[in-house]
């Protein structure tokens, strides 16, 4: 009976280990086509923020707005310094101003996202895309917090966050996916994103192993 319920106590464990894990997706091509890569771009993260009932929607909105400049800059930063450690390849990665600018000169905008990736890569001119989205429980920048007048302490510490992360090939389309949930005391932009990549680039096809 002992060993019965030891079994099931292991198979159980194994199940929840599994489940709480991140979801990865990888493209038949994608070594091949990354091998190709010169340089890439990271767009302008979308973010969703949960909020409260009491919260103003337009504030929200705004809220949102600036994490997602927060969170585009913080990966970018993120990448650059992996880069100059020599843990990701010798790729060059678009600045967050270059990109924004560049896009809107497009048609593109944070409110009217009216393009594809491919569309992206080829206004932007790199050969690949880095998409996001940030699904979040409360306003994590400092820019949020302004733009919703309020102080981090107003949502306590607790925050559980979704984020998909996915590299599109400028022509062959999607080669990566990365599916994480956290769930934590990430207090500021800069801890969610580091959490976040630091699990992400494990994985990630640009990293040097």
């Amino acid at each position: 009976m002992r060993q019965i319920l030891l079994l099931m106590t292991i198979v159980i464990a194994l199940f929840t280990s599994t489940g709480c894990g991140p979801r990865i997706y990888e493209a038949p091509n994608v070594a091949a086509a990354v091998a190709a890569h010169s340089i890439i771009a990271i767009l302008p993260p979308t973010v969703n923020i949960q909020g409260r009932k009491k919260d103003d929607p337009e504030m929200i909105r705004q809220a949102a707005a600036a994490d997602a400049v927060a969170f585009q800059r913080e990966m970018y930063s993120w990448m650059l310094r992996r880069k100059q450690q020599g843990r990701i390849r010798g790729l060059e990665i678009m600045d967050p101003e270059t990109t924004i600018v560049k896009l809107e000169r497009a048609g593109w905008s944070p409110e009217n996202r009216n393009m594809t990736p491919a569309e992206m890569a080829e206004a932007l001119n790199v050969d690949a895309v880095i998409t996001s989205v940030y699904n979040t429980t409360k306003p994590m920048s400092e820019g949020a917090a302004v733009a919703l007048g309020v102080l981090f302490g107003v949502w306590g510490t607790t925050n559980q966050t979704t984020v998909n992360l996915t590299i599109h090939d400028g022509s062959a389309g999607m080669l990566w996916n990365y599916d994480w949930v956290a769930s934590g005391t990430f207090s500021t932009s800069e801890m969610l994103v580091d959490q976040l990549m630091r699990n992400a680039s494990r994985r990630m096809p640009y990293a040097v192993n």
